[in-house]
């Protein structure tokens, strides 16, 4: 746990990393992915909103790094490891979401309030927090026993501070990824090769830093624009699975795995996803919605934009959970939208249309009745 970027598993004490999204943390029941497992994250359509979630993923791995400014290849937490993918992979990876402008200015006037200066030791805005929190509490006759828990809970996380971050998925990570962060693998036409590479990083990483977390990320996989015809068969993708399953296991303490995979080239009902699915410790369903459910749910929510849904979440497997016997299974009961603070997972409930009659009544338009109102 002296990793900054590594905090005990809220269901099974394991080491964990955050995945980059706070709510997809919250979804797999550990507040992250358990080091040693994976995550295979399904698609449906021709979207590609798994590409947000594999690059925010990334991302997370880079800010780990980015703790201490001028930090040393001996400082660094985390490496990244794409598969298959070509090095402007790593152009579009997602810069921190800095706040809206009110909350930019509410920082910068906590920020003078924590100087040092007449005017605020006359104010006692430089009192400890927690001579604050009480001060305040005093005033309004607030509960200690509330106050307690809201320090507690407080305490808790400042400890892990920067465990997970808030990527702003309209900016771009300034500066870029260097090599000593992010390492770029090619697909080798032998499942040992590729393999070798990837065991030849990990080491190399693991020996400057044993603490570290490696971040293997496979965008697409087995899709025909990355991987020749003759790589896309069984023959090929088991063997690597099963390889990289090895793998883990073998870095459990370091290694954590996410990938994705596009339903619409191999289904569900396919015996290769569901060996796969079998093969990944945990795996998720992105299931946009058709053109005709988002244009209702756009007329249901046309006053409110920022309550639109994309698409259903189902969770079709659990890491450890899942291979311990638990029924992990959740299907349509969380929605995600692709929102611009982050990519939001959330309780799906089916939103009510407001007739336009009703509407106009509520506005206070009268309305007219043929019916006989005397008494």
């Amino acid at each position: 746990m002296q990793n900054p970027g590594v905090r005990p598993s809220l269901s099974t004490s394991q080491p964990t990393t955050s995945t980059g999204s706070s709510d997809l943390d919250k979804i797999l029941s550990h507040q992250g992915l358990p080091l040693g497992n994976s995550l295979l994250i399904e698609e449906s359509g021709t979207t590609d909103f798994a590409s947000v979630l594999l690059r925010a993923f990334a991302a997370q791995g880079i800010m780990h790094n980015r703790i201490t400014a001028n930090a040393n290849a001996k400082e660094l937490h985390s490496h990244v490891i794409v598969l298959g993918m070509a090095p402007q992979w790593a152009n579009d990876l997602p810069g921190l979401y800095k706040g809206s402008s009110k909350e930019q200015k509410k920082a910068k006037i906590a920020e003078n309030e924590s100087k040092v200066s007449v005017s605020n030791i006359a104010h006692g805005s430089n009192l400890p927090r927690g001579d604050q929190k009480m001060k305040i509490a005093w005033r309004y006759g607030l509960n200690a026993k509330d106050m307690e828990k809201e320090n507690d809970a407080g305490e808790m996380n400042a400890a892990y501070e920067h465990y997970s971050h808030q990527f702003d998925l309209t900016s771009k990570l300034q500066p870029g990824p260097n090599p000593q962060e992010i390492s770029f693998v090619p697909i080798s036409d032998t499942v040992s090769a590729i393999i070798k590479q990837l065991k030849n990083i990990v080491q190399a990483q693991l020996r400057s830093n044993p603490l570290k977390t490696v971040r293997l990320v496979i965008p697409g996989f087995l899709n025909p624009s990355i991987y020749p015809p003759q790589l896309t068969a069984p023959t090929f993708a088991f063997p690597l699975i099963h390889s990289l399953r090895s793998l883990l296991r073998q870095f459990e303490n370091n290694l954590v795995m996410v990938s994705s995979l596009a339903l619409d080239l191999y289904p569900r009902q396919s015996n290769l996803t569901g060996v796969l699915e079998s093969l990944f410790d945990s795996s998720i369903h992105l299931q946009p919605f058709n053109q005709e459910m988002s244009q209702w749910i756009e007329r249901a929510y046309k006053n409110e934009p920022a309550k639109i849904q994309q698409g259903l979440v189902d969770i079709i497997k659990i890491p450890v959970l899942s291979e311990r016997g638990l029924m992990m299974v959740h299907t349509g009961e969380f929605a995600f939208k692709n929102g611009r603070k982050r990519f939001e997972i959330e309780e799906w409930g089916i939103p009510v249309e407001v007739d336009s009659k009703e509407e106009a009544h509520d506005n206070g338009e009268k309305s007219q009745t043929t019916k006989n109102i005397d008494f």
